[in-house]
């Protein structure tokens, strides 16, 4: 049996939490430049402009989500500090109250009222200990639970870029726009099964992470359709409104 290594486990944790960003982009790289192949293949002629526009495409997205990535864990972090300090401000000046708040919550959980009130007698005589664990027991707030604006963007941007990259490599290795579409299109449903087994199934812990997979796929997929079947319905009226 492996030994308990906190540390260890505690950097793990942090490097997890960087799943939905990694996901999110992939996701999203993936369908957004297969929608812009499959969209221009058949209204332009010219197959490098096909490829321009994707690229250009890409470039622009990684960025766009990136710098929205950092923007939003930035924005996140600062109202969150900011709730965590005047938490800290209002236990500092009522301890009593966050002594009995903690001990309600230690009931909650199973101990009883004197086993309760050792422990926070015990906390009450590091005042650091006492408000770092009520943090975390009555507001669910603690300094670790910060993203890293930076590191977020830099996931963010990245994993749209390696997405992006998925449908149209096959089309500018592939010398024939409808084969190179037609393997881009696989290449697209292959790597969106493969990160719903690895990130929903494997890493997650489900029994049957094949079915995770193809969940995963079935999901980007359906979002990818509706959106296309929208767009069918409002061209018409644009096209009224145009005329």
């Amino acid at each position: 049996m492996a030994a308990l290594n906190p540390a260890e486990k505690r950097r793990t944790f942090e490097r997890l939490g960087s799943v939905r960003e990694i996901v999110f982009g992939i996701q999203d790289g993936v369908l957004t430049t297969a929608g812009v192949l499959a969209g221009l293949s058949g209204a332009v002629s010219g197959r490098s402009q096909v490829i321009l526009a994707a690229l250009a495409s890409t470039a622009a997205g990684a960025l766009s989500m990136g710098a929205g990535a950092y923007l939003g864990t930035r924005a996140e972090t600062q109202v969150m500090r900011n709730q965590l300090e005047l938490v800290r401000r209002e236990s500092a000046s009522q301890p009593y109250v966050v002594q009995e708040e903690l001990l309600a919550a230690l009931a909650r959980e199973g101990l009883s009222r004197e086993a309760g009130y050792r422990i926070v007698k015990l906390l009450s005589r590091a005042p650091a200990a006492l408000f770092s664990t009520a943090e975390q027991k009555l507001y669910g707030l603690s300094d670790a639970a910060f993203g890293n604006a930076t590191v977020d963007g830099l996931l963010m941007g990245v994993a749209f870029l390696i997405g992006a990259l998925v449908p149209l490599l096959p089309f500018v290795l592939i010398s024939s726009v409808r084969e190179g579409l037609t393997a881009g299109i696989a290449t697209t449903a292959i790597v969106l099964f493969a990160v719903g087994y690895v990130f929903e199934g494997l890493l997650a812990g489900e029994r049957a992470p094949i079915f995770a997979g193809f969940r995963f796929l079935a999901i980007a997929l359906g979002a990818a359709a509706i959106g296309y079947f929208v767009g069918l319905l409002i061209a018409p009226i644009g096209a009224a409104s145009v005329g």
